[in-house]
């Protein structure tokens, strides 16, 4: 399993940039096992977790 994180500040703009990510990668992506949000005052974290195809 892999992951990726993605940090947005201001505007919840992170859901727009998490299909953005999965766009661009869906050629070598197996599967999205999971997809967690923090939020913490002004900043919002996401993190994917996922499988790779070989």
């Amino acid at each position: 399993m892999k992951h990726i994180s993605i940090v947005d500040y201001g505007d919840c703009n992170v859901e727009e940039k998490i299909n953005q990510w999965i766009l661009e990668n869906e050629e070598r992506l197996l599967e999205i096992v999971d997809i967690e949000y923090i939020e913490q005052g002004n900043m919002y974290l996401a993190t994917i977790t996922y499988l790779e195809r070989e």
